[in-house]
């Protein structure tokens, strides 16, 4: 089975563990293209969701599709949000993600 969760300290001694769901990172990638312009969400469906997380070796990966606005430039709105999501994800947890992957799947006019 996959992992759910993120250990975030493991150290030894100490009373308790801090643990983060998939949930929370997905979240904060969902929260995150909010901010970038040019850039919309894919709509959810039964079967699918645009922002997939996935946790190896406690080691974080996250996979973003988006649509761009017509005119973007492709690879400069990719690179502002692959570091947005990377950085948003340190500042509110203090994680490290071990890639950020976005996959533009279509433009808007």
């Amino acid at each position: 089975m996959a992992q759910e969760y993120v250990l975030l300290n493991e150290k030894d001694g100490e009373i308790g563990e801090i643990a983060l769901s998939k949930n929370v990172f997905e979240l904060i990638a969902d929260i995150t293209l909010d901010d970038v312009d040019s850039v919309e969400r894919i709509p959810a469906t039964k079967f699918s969701k645009a922002i997939s997380c996935k946790i190896i070796n406690n080691q974080l990966h996250i996979a973003v599709d988006v649509k761009l606005k017509y005119g973007a430039n492709v690879n400069a709105t990719c690179e502002i949000l692959q570091n947005r999501i990377y950085q948003n994800i340190l500042d509110m947890t203090n994680m490290k993600c071990g890639s950020v992957d976005v996959h533009v799947v279509g433009f808007n006019i």
